[in-house]
């Protein structure tokens, strides 16, 4: 007999359990949905950029930023070790959830020349253009210019970078041939000391960690010659013993080059989320852009002009309308250059028509500088 009610039973409890597991799915489900809300607003909340390599001014950069919007609600910014270069550009394009990279004018401009990802102009615009780095070339004594480099090994850091890119500008300009060796710079400055190197080419702003700890060997830093024609995207820049001691002889300077950076974002369309996550990075961040020149921060913060221009980039429309919402006195307050200033007051004493010379007191001291502040919120913000 129990064989005969076996069979029906079973059918019975599958339809008394099932408003059980139909709940249980339910809950399920609503944790599910729970768990992706929580996801896409961690998503729409975060904002990832490409920077340099572990020891790189541009990774301390992006650090510098995430640590400013850090201590705000808001956004928050992941700062991602990267190759520089074509690597950085190309995980902007096609990497998912890149949001910004920064890279060096010099490899943006060859780049696009080069036609290696077609269209590039088009397809990215600058949030703002950074701060320089200057391009450190290592060699060992009795190295002292580029044509004791002919047909040498020389370290350029990975393919594509801004040091590779560099030292194709210097070699080329000098009309000398070299033998560029890729691969990292931690292992390029040891094959350098171990003689299996002639030089390696690095692109950074000072002082460069990296290069702390040679200060007690026999490797110096060697001038380069800056060629305004042929350098287009270079200025031309010092290395002092205070910056390096040991590399520089005491006292003495170094002439060198120095490429600017460019903190790059993929051009989105206005009316896209991912433009807008763009937009509110620049609408936290530009307003206090001031405190990023903190002791606690790169000295190179200290250089960064807010208002600086590439012409022949386009800017991200976000950027240029928080340029114009701080006006000139905001402006000149949190994101002139030393040498911005100085060019400004010397315009100020022209205008003014004061005549410096000797001494001044505290006092008159105190009246110019107020002068200087008032005269500066009169200056129109150069877009």
């Amino acid at each position: 007999m129990a064989t005969r009610f076996a069979r029906p039973v079973l059918p019975v409890l599958g339809l008394l359990l099932l408003p059980a597991i139909h709940s249980g799915v339910a809950t399920a489900q609503t944790a599910d949905a729970s768990e992706w809300k929580l996801r896409q607003q961690a998503a729409d909340s975060t904002i990832r950029v490409i920077a340099g390599d572990i020891s790189s001014t541009s990774l301390k950069a992006a650090t510098d930023m995430a640590n400013l919007l850090a201590r705000k609600n808001g956004l928050r910014l992941v700062p991602i070790a990267g190759q520089g270069g074509v690597d950085n550009i190309s995980d902007l394009l096609y990497l998912r959830d890149i949001d910004l990279t920064i890279v060096s004018l010099d490899a943006l401009e060859r780049i696009n020349a080069d036609n290696v990802f077609p269209n590039l102009d088009r397809r990215v615009a600058y949030v703002a253009k950074l701060f320089n780095e200057e391009v450190h070339v290592i060699v060992r004594e009795g190295a002292t210019d580029i044509g004791a480099l002919a047909s040498r090994r020389v370290g350029v850091g990975p393919k594509g970078s801004s040091g590779d890119y560099s030292a194709q500008t210097i070699f080329q300009t000098a009309n000398v041939p070299y033998e560029a060796v890729h691969g990292d710079y931690a292992t390029a400055l040891m094959q350098l000391k171990q003689g299996e190197l002639d030089a390696v080419v690095m692109v950074s702003g000072k002082p460069m960690r990296m290069l702390e700890g040679l200060a007690e060997s026999k490797l110096r830093l060697m001038p380069v010659k800056f060629d305004v024609g042929a350098m287009p995207n270079y200025l031309p820049a010092t290395l002092s013993a205070a910056d390096y001691p040991g590399l520089v002889p005491e006292g003495e300077t170094v002439d060198t080059i120095a490429t600017q950076n460019v903190l790059l974002a993929f051009n989105w369309k206005q009316d896209t989320s991912r433009y807008k996550k763009v937009a509110t990075f620049i609408d936290q961040l530009f307003p206090r852009v001031g405190e990023l020149a903190g002791q606690a921060n790169h000295p190179k913060w200290r250089e960064f002009n807010l208002s600086a221009r590439l012409p022949d980039w386009k800017r991200v429309d976000a950027a240029t309308e928080a340029v114009e919402k701080l006006g000139p006195m905001t402006m000149a307050a949190q994101s002139c250059s030393p040498g911005d200033l100085r060019a400004a007051l010397d315009r100020y004493f022209t205008e003014a028509n004061i005549k410096m010379g000797g001494e001044i007191s505290k006092a008159d001291a105190e009246k110019l500088f107020i002068g200087f502040q008032e005269w500066v919120k009169t200056q129109p913000v150069q877009q």
